[in-house]
């Protein structure tokens, strides 16, 4: 299609269905008449509505006459009139009220958007207008205030049409070159803006002595965090202004700027070729030059050791593999996780039994706690072999200054018979190194009858959740409850008739006059052992 230049079903005017729609709804006059000058159009996406009766016709735009193919005069005529008055792209066209947009993004308003509307009558302008003079008089504002907060809600109050709104939502003020605070003010006096939860304030300044007519701004919001643009560190919320870490400020200080040889960016000061995010890995680039690809992204915290980063250590190269040898990286105390995956332990042993025989290289805290569980175990007992080396590969992979997940030491125990997980579970509890797992405590009985109840349909579900709950509080002792194992043995006999009445019998609900009508009875066992207890029975009679 060389129109949209979409691969689609062409008529005999060689255009699609939908360009022949856009041709007609945009009075597209040089692709109805097929100049050659006519330049390719984008794409046209229509949602679930169409341009009108006329619009979504199909019929081809060139019709078969005596002489051969022809168009409408009236196409000729409009092209005439297009190119005699040319029109440049609209800006901030007025759009149908009511609409709910899919996405909003920032607008770039500036001196051109301004120019573009000057004449242009604007809906909501009549009462800003007078707003506007009431403020000017009350506060003696000068004529020079009064032209530019004018330009400012004029400038807002065509976005508001632009976007189809009864009232413009006060986020979109931020995208006003200048005096959100009094356009804000203005619209909000003329009952057109959209208040936000929060006041917002577009000033970062305080300006009592020239904005005497906000007498009680709203609070300035915090800083959020933000990416330092030489070094891509995260800056925290609450730092100081600016979008350069303190690190990289005091790395300015050095003479020297250009392009570094590691990451090829330009206009960095630079040491020794590169950059200071690049500068750590001088010897791995000397080792491993295939690592000149990849960068550490990190947090600008406000504590630490200042100063350039260290150098990263490449390691001996007489070793058999640098990776092999060394400890699992673990995570620091009190290090959170940006996000939370079950990990796959196969690899990890994997990787172990293609290490050198003996045990894994440990940190030290991580030896002092191996040594502690395996005091009291002797070293000939199988079980207690398997459980000390549960926890040395736990503590390998994962270090002993963080608190282990209990999933975690299941999965691992899961997939190697010569490993165990409860043991190795109770004592990380006791040393607060263990975060439990509620699912992995739940009862089985108890999750078998949540399963069974879930397969029933409403409300004969909530019915049989009511009569578990009320075995459940008859224990054979005063005080005690009902265990689900004999819930379950009950539940597991009356599963099949309950499954047949609400599939085959019709039966909607277990207290309605129609399923007591329809309901077999007397296919229910009479004695609590085959089938529903007596006083179950006598409660659904009544």
């Amino acid at each position: 299609m060389p129109r949209c230049r979409h691969e689609a079903h062409l008529n005999t005017d060689g255009l699609c269905k939908p360009c022949l729609s856009a041709i007609r709804a945009e009075e597209d006059a040089e692709w109805a008449l097929g100049l050659e000058e006519a330049r390719p159009r984008p794409i046209q996406l229509t949602v679930g509505g169409t341009y009108g009766d006329r619009s979504v016709s199909s019929r081809p735009l060139r019709r078969p006459t005596k002489n051969g193919l022809s168009v409408g005069v009236e196409w000729w005529t409009k092209l005439r009139k297009q190119r005699a008055d040319p029109v440049g792209p609209p800006v901030l066209e007025a759009q149908v009220r009511g609409q709910i947009p899919l996405f909003t993004v920032p607008r770039v308003l500036g001196d051109a958007t301004i120019s573009a509307i000057v004449g242009r009558p604007v809906g909501g302008w009549e009462q800003a207008r007078l707003v506007i003079e009431a403020i000017e008089a009350e506060h003696g504002m000068t004529a020079g205030w009064r032209r530019k907060v004018a330009e400012m809600v004029r400038l807002a109050l065509a976005v508001r049409e632009a976007e189809g709104a009864e009232r413009l939502p006060e986020a979109m003020l931020r995208d006003l070159p200048t005096n959100g605070d009094v356009v804000r003010l203005v619209l909000l006096r003329a009952g057109l803006l959209d208040e936000a939860p929060e006041p917002m304030r577009f000033s970062r300044k305080d300006q009592p002595s020239r904005t005497p007519y906000i007498s009680s701004p709203a609070p300035l919001p915090p800083r959020a965090p933000r990416q330092c643009r030489d070094c891509y560190a995260w800056i925290p919320a609450g730092r100081r202004a600016g979008f350069v870490c303190d690190p990289c400020r005091h790395w300015r200080e050095r003479t020297g700027q250009g392009r570094c040889c590691r990451c090829g960016r330009d206009g960095l000061t630079l040491r020794d070729d590169r950059c200071r995010s690049c500068h750590p890995y001088r010897l791995l680039d000397e080792a491993r030059p295939a690592s000149r690809r990849f960068t550490q992204l990190v947090i600008s915290l406000p504590t630490g050791k200042g100063g350039p980063f260290e150098a990263i250590p490449v390691g001996d190269r007489e070793i058999p593999d640098y990776d092999e040898r060394r400890p699992a990286l673990h995570t620091s105390r009190g290090q959170e996780p940006l996000f939370t995956i079950r990990r796959d332990w196969a690899s990890v042993l994997a990787r172990l039994r293609s290490a050198p025989a003996g045990e894994p290289p440990l940190t030290a805290n991580a030896r002092r706690l191996v040594e502690e569980f395996a005091r009291d175990r002797p070293a000939q007992r199988p079980d207690y072999t398997k459980n000390t080396r549960t926890l040395t590969i736990l503590l390998y992979w994962l270090g002993a200054d963080t608190a282990v997940f209990e999933r975690d030491v299941y999965d691992l125990a899961r997939i190697d018979v010569n490993l165990a997980a409860k043991p190795v579970c109770q004592f990380l509890r006791i040393r607060g190194l263990l975060v439990e797992e509620p699912d992995l405590h739940r009862d089985s009985d108890q999750m078998w009858i949540e399963a069974t109840l879930a397969a029933l349909p409403e409300p004969v579900a909530s019915e049989v959740r009511t009569w578990v709950k009320v075995m459940r509080e008859q224990g054979p002792r005063e005080g005690e409850p009902r265990g689900y194992d004999g819930i379950r043995r009950y539940l597991s006999r009356l599963q099949p008739t309950l499954t047949a009445w609400t599939t085959t019998e019709g039966v909607t609900s277990l207290a309605s006059p129609r399923s007591r009508r329809r309901t077999p009875w007397t296919e229910c066992p009479d004695t609590p052992a085959e089938g529903w207890p007596r006083h179950c029975a006598a409660s659904s009679a009544r």
